[in-house]
Formats: structure tokens, C-alpha cells, sequence
């Protein structure tokens, strides 16, 4: 599909450069404009990673959720059973459907109090691993305003 998502942010990013920022002359207004450029760049290199990305969390999820059974309760092994039966269709919609799912057992799991030192080292060392790879991170180009002295 033409223009693609990409080339759709990318060309939003070069109409704010050129025809929005000379206008905005207020620093506050400019500091939001860059941040909003920065996160529109930002968008344009993410967007084709996120397919795979969530794929992947997906299996990587799985895979420490069936590890972790052995310290879960009975209730829960058997949802992440059945989850890990679920036929799943490779539409966006249905991943990130998935995902979550994935994800709301996970933070049950993390809860268990039978989980071991060992356990938890490997939750750990997946958070991590996840953080490392999630492929939309935006951090502001400009700090954002001290409000704590702002008097209300």
C-alpha cells in the first residue's frame, strides 16, 4: 500500500519541520512540537518491527509461563494451558489480542507465593530481554517542565 505508515509519518515529520515549527515561537509550544517530532521519528523506524516483536514476546511469554506452572496454582496452569493450545491467526489484531492475554497471566503468575528464587531470576532475565527489544521507545528530546514549584 502506497504511501506506506512509514512514509505517511515521515512526510507529517517534514510538514511540522517546515511549515509548523517556523511559526511556533512560545518555548513551551516548541519544546511539545520537537517532542512530538521526535516520537513521529521515532513511530516511522518502529512501526515495521512491531509484527515481529510481539510475535516473538508472545512465544517468549509462553515459554516462561510453562516453566513457572510447576510453582502456580491449578486454576492458572490450566488457563496457561489453554492458551498455549489456542489456535492462533497471524492477523495484528489477534496477536495483540494475544499478547495481552499472554500478559495478564504472566502478572498473575508473578504473584504465586510457591515461586522460587530461580523462578523469579528467569522473570527477571525476560523483562529484561523484553525491555531491551521493545522497538517503540520514546524518549523526550527536551525535558519536561519542573512543576513542582508551580504554585496551584
Amino acid at each position: 500500500m502506497k504511501p506506506t505508515v512509514e512514509e505517511q509519518l515521515q512526510g507529517t515529520v517534514r510538514i511540522l519541520e517546515s511549515v509548523v515549527a517556523p511559526a511556533v515561537s512560545e518555548s513551551y509550544a516548541r519544546t511539545i512540537l520537537e517532542n512530538l517530532i521526535a516520537n513521529l521519528r521515532m513511530l516511522a523506524v518502529a512501526a515495521p518491527k512491531v509484527a515481529g516483536f510481539t510475535r516473538d514476546d508472545n512465544d517468549a511469554t509462553l515459554n516462561l509461563l510453562m516453566v513457572l506452572c510447576e510453582a502456580l496454582p491449578p486454576e492458572i496452569v490450566a488457563r496457561i494451558t489453554q492458551a498455549s493450545a489456542a489456535n492462533t491467526v497471524d492477523s495484528d489484531r489477534e496477536r495483540d489480542q494475544r499478547n495481552a492475554h499472554l500478559r495478564e497471566l504472566l502478572a498473575e503468575a508473578v504473584c504465586s507465593p510457591r515461586l522460587t528464587d530461580d523462578h523469579h531470576q528467569l522473570i527477571k532475565d525476560y523483562m529484561v530481554t523484553r525491555a531491551s527489544r521493545v522497538p517503540m521507545r520514546y524518549v523526550p528530546t527536551v525535558a519536561a517542565a519542573d512543576t513542582s514549584t508551580t504554585k496551584r
